[in-house]
């Protein structure tokens, strides 16, 4: 019991990140904590692979402009196991990292 609270508290954290307000309200209302955790997991994942399919079309477009960016392809790749990882395990310091691959990779295409 204690650990299904615990876990409900980091995919809480998790979901303020990177899920939509609106959805979370909408998660809260749900009063069964089980239901609550699938949805919390449902909902992160589907916005993580959102984030990483629009980064991808991004990196397409800025490569066919003819920038070289293969560091950044790279990251890329090593992002997407992280991301399928952090799925696996929804775990808080995963998501850490997968949030800090995020961000460096965006700012590398700012360069």
């Amino acid at each position: 019991m204690k650990k299904e609270e615990v876990s409900l508290k980091d995919l809480s954290y998790v979901a303020r990140k990177i899920v939509d307000q609106n959805t979370i309200k909408k998660i809260k209302t749900v009063t069964d904590k089980r239901e609550r955790i699938i949805l919390y997991e449902y909902t992160i994942k589907a916005a993580l692979e959102f984030k990483y399919a629009k980064l991808k079309d991004e990196i397409k477009r800025i490569e066919k402009r003819g920038k070289d960016i293969f560091i950044v392809k790279t990251k890329l790749h090593l992002l997407g196991s992280k991301v399928h990882f952090f799925n696996a395990t929804m775990y808080k310091k995963d998501f850490k990292i997968v949030e800090k691959m995020f961000k460096e990779i965006e700012k590398e295409l700012k360069k």
